[in-house]
């Protein structure tokens, strides 16, 4: 692929990926406003506790080959399918066979919950079988193919949850719902790249596994500490505390998944490509300023929504739940500020790992998992309850073993990035220093004085690295070649 290729498939598979991240975000978003109003916390919990559990039960069953393949020179989709349909069958049926035991990983668990498990391990098995198909078009930067069962699946998933919880289903109607739209989204991934794929099986399976086991380690732990606040309030408060914490948690995050899940799937085999392609001599340059630019965009849209949510806790709990939610406003205005503590991170992992600086994230996330879930756990014991892992949320102290890798990687171009960040904090708080004086309790007043600052910092940021912000821009992004 010819770097011009690459820049533009890079472009489409971004500008696809943020789309398609922002119609899921948006229909699931919504949906759960609907459902949250149908569904009461006490009852809600149990699912705000599983979907972090089986989302890093994902991360065991693929065995760390989506990210291996994408370094590999020879893609070998035939035998990462083969994983799939045998390893996979096997693991999900030991998982269902396993339930009532890993259902006592929840405090509140009950008769349904290993039930709920077992239904869960069904759309593992089903999700795994599309894991190929996706891997294939987002390492050939083709994500565009993805849209239409991405669009299907979350128009699914929103329309019989809802249409099962008006039914009376309970949290019943999340469960359905979630394992058929995940059926569909996979018949639909494998249509689409069917004929295309190459799917040669060479009996490589077990080379490909030992090599890719390290990547499968780090990411679940880095996905543990990323859904650590509700595994951990999970297994010691009731299921609504864990419920109302997810809330605040789905807000929290809601702008940076939103952005940095879309683009690091663009992003990485971007990276991986700049190093591969590039002369030595500047591939790494190449890659560090396309990590940079990615990251400080990414930090000009999360530090508005930061001051925003903690200047706004009760409305937003109020808009996303309704009045058997507020007690999320609590919890959301604690942890509001902590996506700052952490902005190295928010493609961080993909550099480092397009570099091969494995033991170094194994590090990171070691230590930001002790560090964080044991203070989280020691203060959740405490008076605190569950705001105890709000404020654990600010002590990622795995983040010095990430700074360091990336300093080395950029250098004096690392040291630019920091006090640029730094810079974009400053404006912030100045920015919104006016709005902390106003009345708590006048809500309307505070939302639109926060929608205006928010407006202006904005426009301030933009304009300050527009020359920046433009190499995200077609037309403009070969400036990183």
């Amino acid at each position: 692929m010819s770097s011009g290729d690459r820049t533009d498939r890079l472009l489409s598979s971004a500008g696809a990926a943020t789309a398609s991240q922002l119609w899921r975000i948006s229909v699931t978003l919504a949906t759960h406003m609907v459902l949250r109003r149908l569904i009461l916390p006490d009852e809600m919990g149990v699912w705000n506790w599983a979907e972090p559990v089986f989302i890093l039960l994902a991360q065991v069953r693929d065995l760390g080959l989506p990210g291996h393949l994408v370094r590999l020179q020879h893609k070998t989709y035939g035998a990462f399918l083969r994983l799939e349909l045998l390893w996979g069958l096997v693991f999900c049926i030991g998982l269902a066979l396993l339930a009532p035991l890993l259902a006592l990983g929840f405090e509140g668990h009950d008769a349904t919950t290993p039930n709920i498990l077992r239904a869960l391990c069904l759309f593992l098995f089903v999700q795994g079988l599309g894991a190929v198909p996706l891997t294939f078009f987002e390492v050939e930067l083709k994500i565009t193919r993805t849209i239409p069962a991405e669009l299907t699946r979350n128009l699914c998933f929103a329309v019989l949850s809802i249409a099962l919880a008006l039914s009376g289903w309970g949290i019943w109607s999340i469960i359905v719902a979630h394992v058929t739209a995940a059926a569909l989204y996979s018949v639909m991934l494998w249509w689409s790249a069917w004929g295309e794929i190459p799917l040669e099986y060479e009996g490589r399976v077990q080379a490909l596994v030992t090599a890719a086991l390290p990547l499968a380690l780090m990411s679940v732990l880095e996905l543990a500490v990323l859904y650590l606040d509700p595994l951990i309030l999970g297994s010691v408060l009731p299921p609504a505390a864990v419920a109302k914490a997810a809330l605040a948690i789905s807000a929290l995050f809601l702008v940076s998944r939103l952005i940095a899940d879309a683009v690091g799937r663009a992003v990485y085999p971007a990276l991986v490509s700049l190093r591969d392609s590039s002369p030595a001599n500047t591939s790494g340059n190449a890659a560090f300023d396309l990590y940079r630019t990615a990251t400080l965009f990414l930090a000009t849209l999360v530090v508005p929504s930061c001051f925003v949510f903690h200047l706004n806790a009760e409305l937003v709990a109020l808009v996303l739940g309704g009045n058997e939610w507020l007690g999320a406003a609590d919890y959301l205005r604690v942890a509001a500020f902590v996506p700052l503590v952490r902005p190295l991170t928010m493609f961080g992992r993909e550099l480092l790992l397009s570099a091969h600086r494995d033991r170094l994230l194994l590090l990171y996330t070691l230590f930001n998992l002790v560090s964080l879930g044991g203070l989280g756990l020691a203060l959740v014991a405490t008076e605190l309850g569950a705001i105890g892992m709000a404020v654990a949320g600010y002590f990622p102290l795995g983040t010095a073993f990430l700074a360091w890798g990336l300093a080395q990687l950029g250098g004096p171009t690392f040291r630019k990035l920091v006090l640029q960040l730094l810079t974009l904090y400053a404006v912030g708080g100045l920015v919104f220093a006016g709005v902390f004086v106003t009345d708590p309790e006048a809500l309307a007043q505070r939302l639109i004085l926060s929608a205006v600052a928010a407006v202006v910092f904005l426009a301030l940021a933009l304009w300050w690295r527009r020359d920046d912000y433009a190499k995200l821009l077609p037309g403009t992004a070969r400036t990183f070649q």
